[in-house]
Formats: structure tokens, C-alpha cells, sequence
């Protein structure tokens, strides 16, 4: 009885050691990431708009958030991205609407839904304590509206998501 009772047991403990952030056994991660010395190169195409990190004189702030596939649930699977670049000296900082064009803020939500590349945020605020050699405490809530046609149908609505966390270099 004693080798059932401690091999049950160890295998309570072992099934508890799963990597997964839920009940659900789905994963998710989150990166806050600062990019010294870069700046964001827009880019569009037939495909839509993208945004990527190249060498620059500033500060770039990257966010990403990936959930796993529910494999029980279709198109399950859901990425955000945030990213927005400001002066290499930047301290303590307020970006709200009125700033996303300056700071070139985009946002991405990468799931089985009709908008899929990077827009720029039309609405929102993020806000940012400087609390040491680049790492900054920044929350954000953040939006981007679109439009899409397809053939005779027009389609609007909004992408939005909010955090907050520590950015720091990678």
C-alpha cells in the first residue's frame, strides 16, 4: 500500500510540472522588450502593412503576446504585437492619440480574423515610469481602427489590447 500511495504520489507531482499557464493546458508567453539604438522601417506591400526593427539612433519598445492553439477549438491561436520608437534620451514619458504618428505606434493582432498586418494606432495611451538603465514600467491600452473592402461589402471595427510590464533590452 505504501509503494501505491508514493508512486501515486509522484505522479500527482510529475502531472503538475506541465509548462502551461492554465488549467487548459494552452501556453502563453510575454515579451517587453526596449531595442537600443534602432528605429522601425514601415513597409507596405500587397499583402498590407509591416513593421520591422533595423539599426537606428533611437529607442525602439517592442510587445509581444503569443497564445498556443486550443487544438479542440478552430483558429484558436491569437498573436499581439505593439511597437513604437522615441528619442534615445527619452526618461519618464505620456503618448496618447495625438503622438502615435511621432512615435510611429502599430499594432498587430495575428489570429483567424479578417485585419492580420500592422496598423497604426488611431486611439489609446501609454504611459511609462523610467526605472533604471533602459527598463522603463510602461501600461498601455491601445487601439487601431480599420476599413476593409471586400468586392461590394465593407468592413469596419477596431483592434485593441491593453498590458502593462517591465521593457528592458532582451
Amino acid at each position: 500500500m505504501k509503494k501505491f500511495s508514493l508512486l501515486l504520489l509522484l505522479s500527482i507531482i510529475l502531472m503538475s510540472c506541465d509548462k502551461s499557464d492554465d488549467a487548459t493546458g494552452i501556453k502563453e508567453s510575454v515579451e517587453f522588450i526596449v531595442h537600443e539604438n534602432s528605429a522601425l522601417k514601415i513597409s507596405e506591400n500587397d499583402f498590407g502593412t509591416f513593421v520591422e526593427v533595423v539599426d537606428g539612433d533611437k529607442l525602439v519598445f517592442e510587445y509581444t503576446f503569443s497564445k498556443a492553439s486550443d487544438p479542440e477549438v478552430a483558429d484558436s491561436g491569437l498573436d499581439q504585437y505593439l511597437y513604437f520608437e522615441l528619442a534615445a534620451n527619452t526618461a519618464d514619458f505620456q503618448l496618447t492619440t495625438n503622438d502615435f504618428d511621432v512615435s510611429n505606434t502599430y499594432l498587430r493582432h495575428s489570429c483567424f480574423c479578417p485585419v492580420t498586418d500592422f496598423r497604426r494606432a488611431t486611439s489609446g495611451e501609454i504611459t511609462a515610469q523610467k526605472i533604471g538603465n533602459l527598463k522603463w514600467n510602461i501600461s498601455f491600452e491601445v487601439a487601431a481602427d480599420y476599413t476593409i473592402n471586400e468586392g461590394e461589402e465593407e468592413f469596419s471595427g477596431s483592434i485593441k489590447f491593453q498590458n502593462s510590464g517591465i521593457f528592458q533590452p532582451q
